[in-house]
């Protein structure tokens, strides 16, 4: 079952050391959904892993209004610029819950923001926001 919820998208970026950092987006309004499967392997061995899938719709309330932006685009702009916009990549981290974070943090500090609450690793992503009405135009996260 989807909830409402508030969640952090942490978009990962290099510093100037090249030490990746993560700056923090708080999205509003958002679709989640937690699925617990299982499985088994040929010699008998079962494993247990949860999934996440995550829906931004169109009109969700953005942090600041910062606005969305291709990743490749992402990726050019500098980290002045990056702290006013937004995006989705693999390898990017999303938090279930409502930060009032500003500026860029390091794993650490996002290791610790997940002893609040699960941390999703993003393996997968969609902009559906091109075709379709407003009510249907969203962004999809898929991770684990």
């Amino acid at each position: 079952m989807y909830v409402q919820k508030a969640i952090t998208v942490f978009n990962k970026r290099l510093s100037a050391d090249r030490r990746e950092v993560y700056f923090p987006t708080c999205i509003r309004s958002a679709s989640f959904l937690e699925n617990q499967g299982s499985g088994h392997s040929t010699d008998g061995a079962h494993s247990q892993s949860l999934t996440y899938k995550l829906r931004i719709p169109l009109g969700a309330k953005i942090q600041d209004d910062r606005s969305y932006i291709p990743e490749a685009e992402y990726a050019r702009i500098d980290d002045a610029a990056a702290a006013s916009v937004w995006t989705l990549q693999t390898g990017d981290y999303v938090v279930p819950l409502e930060t009032t974070l500003a500026g860029p943090i390091d794993y650490g500090q996002l290791e610790e923001l997940a002893a609040l609450s699960q941390l999703i690793h993003v393996k997968e992503y969609a902009d559906n926001t091109i075709r379709g009405s407003a009510a249907v135009k969203h962004w999809r996260i898929g991770g684990e």
